[in-house]
């Protein structure tokens, strides 16, 4: 599945989610983070998100990431599709200054390749909530990010706006308080004029709130709709020591 085997990780936290919009709930999903064996210092993470229980979203994305840079090495995601999944791959050479895109033909079955301009600092969008969670705190308030999904280049921005405690079906938990915008730019779907790219800016902004304790689990995410907002609260967290 990745570069580095699954059975070279052990789950180091899981964080479970319910999803309401309005009163009406669509989805269960967690968050994953594994860590290399052996150690409190592993040489990388694999970061994974799907869901646990809907009826209609089924998607699974897994990142392997550089536990020293916070930075991936590929993200992976599979695509319900019919009775089976499809394929997208990600993979970040960042000495070539690349990153190659790899996706399955849905008529055909074969995989395409297409190589992504990249940043030395690009991720993928797991990654970077990660950077976001891990890294915002009150000694650094404000954070910029940016990267790739290969179809489509994104930027996270985080600022912090507060401390504040909340309840959720988790527990009670004191958490810091984020302001946060997600962009995402989509060339495929606009094509060009004129022979230049037509990109089409989408605005995701949304308040997280993340704990304040060494683990900085991601309790609270409220998203702002053009129709009301979206929840999605913990219903569970649970950090394994290192095996």
């Amino acid at each position: 599945m990745n570069s580095l085997r699954e059975d070279h990780f052990s789950l180091k936290e899981r964080i479970k989610f319910t999803t309401k919009w309005f009163l009406i709930h669509l989805v269960d999903t967690y968050m994953e983070t594994y860590q290399q064996p052996g150690g409190e210092e592993p040489s990388f993470y694999r970061l994974g998100h799907k869901a646990a229980k809907n009826i209609f979203w089924n998607d699974r994305m897994e990142s392997i990431v550089e536990a020293r840079s916070l930075l991936p090495q590929r993200m992976d995601t599979y695509i319900k599709d019919g009775k089976g999944y499809r394929k997208e791959s990600i993979i970040f050479e960042r000495d070539r200054g690349i990153a190659r895109f790899l996706r399955q033909d849905r008529e055909s079955g074969q995989t395409l390749e297409e190589e992504v301009g990249i940043t030395p600092n690009s991720m993928d969008p797991l990654c970077a909530f990660f950077n976001l969670r891990k890294r915002l705190s009150p000694n650094n308030p404000s954070l910029e990010l940016e990267g790739t999904t290969g179809s489509r280049r994104f930027t996270l921005e985080g600022k912090l706006m507060g401390e504040e405690q909340i309840n959720v079906p988790a527990g009670s938990f004191e958490t810091y308080r984020y302001k946060c915008i997600l962009q995402y730019w989509s060339e495929r779907a606009n094509g060009r004029k004129n022979g230049k790219k037509i990109e089409k800016r989408e605005n995701n902004p949304f308040t997280l709130w993340v704990s304040q304790d060494d683990h900085r689990f991601p309790v609270q995410i409220i998203y702002n709709l053009p129709l009301g907002n979206l929840h999605v609260r913990a219903t569970s967290v649970r950090h394994y020591d290192p095996v």
